[in-house]
């Protein structure tokens, strides 16, 4: 059941006609609406009409029916005390912020209740505006509701005509404050102070003032104080002695009486109070201060006024220190971090320098070797040459010299085969001859036909010449190998540590990936090397700067495939001419792949996925392989999923720019 019982806002003339029409809802059961809304009335003549609903259903039912209405203040009684946790006051005040006419309304709550625990979630809202006690004594509610619109218009509707009606310019409310202290608490600070010196020179007559310069004490700290200083012009500044000095609490809330906080405390000064500029003041002694007061009581809520202006002042300076001691300790705090995370950097940057100043000694060393070893090497390759040579002409002069050079040339020349290969000439030669042993000694002298195994066999001095010859030939093979390889191996060394210098053109890019998997055999033993090479244009570079490149890559590789890899990791080797300006070469392998959320990391200087954990190491990795591709004018890309991680690397043909520096 709704009744209205004024009407007002919108049914005038002029310029009320275009006004948004105000209500103030009153949510309460008959017969008890009736009257709270007949005393809410009395206070908002002319200003809003009042409606009451019988609960807050039908409260949200009117503000649908009427959006085109304002809502400043909803009025709702408590209900009794429910066990419903759907009939407490926060549940009823959420079902009327349901609506949005509603939502910006003042609740005022009026209940009987000595105790509430049904508010919180309203009050953490900000969602209660007074609580109000009933049965009251007449005028209370016409009283609330004045001053609640007043405020409420004064926040919302600050141009609206009514609003005028009840604020003044100053956005004060129209009707002052009744108390003293409250009214005085509206003043400014130093209307305060003044009106507080005036009852005081009513009482004890005209007080001369003090004008005294900057720098002066008015109080001493660890001094009594019992007198009080009231400041009409000039600025005082609060210090306090400490280990670290003097330091500066308060400036601007200071207070326009100094001392009256110790006076009130019959403490000792815990600051001192020091003129900033030239002041003007007035003395009051305690005794002075006492025979005001007590002639003049109202000059009690002057004295409190100015006390809690200076308390409010402090403790809001002290709040505003407290906000910027916890942020200058979160700035210090990163601050902090970033000052250890650079020394950490700095320290690893510093031993990266010490790992390659150690790589470029052991560069200067490798070089030196090669070249010392390289004369040594290449005269044994050809002694070895020389020797067999020799040795075929030595043995073509045997008696059964065209057995003992077939024999030799055979073992000298023999391909490397398969273990099943060679069991199954052990087998044939064995079921010939019937003899495991005889068959094993024809075999090593490289005898696999089985008629002349059984030729030889039944020739004892024959058997013994092959034997002989065998051993030779195997023996100039292996010599031969050796002989080779390490010249091989010289060679990749010296093209390793060859020094920068210029660009070197015509450049054989399989060449320098077979010097790098040569040098890195030992490492790559156990695993599969597959290569899949095209057709490549040669290319302007710096060889030594790319093998370096291709040993990075080759690295990792080897590292990602893990522990387990051991009988089946493989890398494969890929090159290709994707056009005509450009060679790529792509480097793949089979392990456990990286983690999405670090591969954009993965080209960092010191950072690493070794082991699957992520940490900094030094000297080589992907970060100088970037270096070294980017200076050549080139593109590096990864990608990576589990069991495949493939590296690719695009080299323009024509070479790095004249002007690039590659520091590794």
């Amino acid at each position: 059941m709704n009744e209205v019982f004024d009407r007002a806002g919108h049914a005038g003339s002029g310029a009320g006609d275009r006004l948004a029409p105000l209500c103030v809802l009153v949510v309460a059961p008959e017969p008890l609406a009736a009257s709270i809304a007949e005393e809410v009335a009395r206070g908002l003549t002319d200003i809003a009409e009042v409606v009451c609903a019988d609960d807050v259903a039908a409260a949200g039912a009117l503000a649908i029916a009427h959006p085109e209405r304002v809502v400043p203040l909803v009025f709702m009684t408590a209900s009794p005390v429910s066990l419903e946790s759907s009939d407490s006051i926060d549940a009823r005040i959420a079902t009327l912020d349901a609506q949005p006419v509603l939502r910006r309304a003042s609740v005022l709550l009026l209940t009987d209740r000595a105790l509430h625990d049904d508010l919180s979630r309203s009050v953490d809202r900000d969602r209660l505006h007074a609580v109000i006690r009933i049965p009251c004594s007449p005028g209370v509610l016409a009283w609330h509701a004045r001053a609640q619109a007043a405020r409420w218009l004064s926040a919302h509707r600050p141009t609206d005509p009514r609003t005028l009606a009840l604020v003044a310019t100053d956005a004060r409310p129209v009707a002052q404050p009744e108390s003293d202290l409250l009214r005085l608490l509206e003043l400014d600070t130093q209307e305060v102070a003044t009106q507080l010196l005036a009852g005081i020179e009513r009482v004890l007559g005209p007080r001369p003032r003090l004008v005294l310069p900057a720098g002066t004490r008015l109080i001493h700290e660890g001094v009594d104080v019992d007198a009080v200083l009231v400041v009409l012009r000039g600025r005082v500044a609060l210090d306090h002695a400490s280990a670290a000095g003097d330091l500066r609490l308060h400036h601007d809330s200071t207070g326009s009486v100094v001392g009256l906080l110790s006076l009130a405390q019959q403490q000792r000064a815990f600051f001192t109070a020091r003129a900033t500029t030239e002041v003007e003041v007035v003395h009051l002694s305690f005794e002075q201060l006492d025979r005001a007061l007590s002639v003049d009581a109202s000059l009690g809520a002057a004295m409190a006024a100015v006390s809690i202006r200076a308390l409010a002042k402090r403790l809001r300076r002290a709040d505003q220190l407290q906000v910027e001691k916890t942020q200058l300790n979160h700035a210090l705090e990163r601050e902090r971090r970033q000052l250890s995370e650079t020394l950490h950097q700095l320290e690893q940057a510093r031993l990266e320098l010490v790992e390659q100043a150690r790589y470029a000694t052991l560069g200067e060393m490798a070089a030196g070797i090669a070249h010392e070893l390289n004369n040594p090497v290449a005269a044994m390759l050809r002694a070895t040459t020389y020797v067999g040579e020799d040795l075929e002409r030595v043995l073509a002069s045997h008696p059964q010299g065209r057995l003992a050079s077939e024999i030799f040339a055979t073992e000298r020349d023999r391909a490397p085969r398969t273990t099943r290969e060679e069991r199954a000439a052990r087998r044939r030669l064995e079921a010939a001859l019937g003899d495991l042993a005889l068959a094993q000694r024809l075999f090593d002298a490289g005898i696999e036909d089985p008629d002349r195994a059984r030729a030889l066999a039944a020739d004892p001095p024959s058997l013994d010449l092959v034997e002989a010859v065998a051993g030779i030939g195997s023996a100039v093979r292996n010599l031969e190998v050796a002989s080779r390889r390490m010249c091989e191996l010289v060679t990749s060394l010296r093209a390793y540590s060859r020094p920068k210098g210029e660009p070197v053109a015509g450049v054989d890019l399989h060449a320098g990936l077979e010097d790098t998997l040569r040098l890195m055999a030992h490492r790559l033993r156990d695993v599969e090397i597959q290569r899949s090479y095209g057709d490549l244009p040669a290319i302007r570079c710096h060889p030594g700067e790319l093998e370096q490149l291709w040993t990075n890559l080759l690295v990792n590789a080897h590292d990602a495939l893990g522990d387990g890899a051991e009988g089946h990791g493989r890398i494969e080797l890929m090159t290709d001419a994707p056009d005509a300006g450009h060679v790529r070469v792509q480097i793949r392998d089979n392990g456990r792949g990286i983690d999405p959320d670090i591969l954009p990391r993965v080209f960092e200087p010191r950072f690493t996925t070794k082991q699957g954990a992520v940490r900094y190491g030094l000297g080589l990795g992907l970060a100088i392989a970037r270096r070294i591709v980017d200076a050549h004018g080139g593109a590096i890309e990864l990608s990576s999923h589990p069991g495949c991680t493939r590296v690719t690397v695009t080299l323009p043909v024509a070479g790095p720019p004249e002007d690039e520096d590659i520091e590794t």
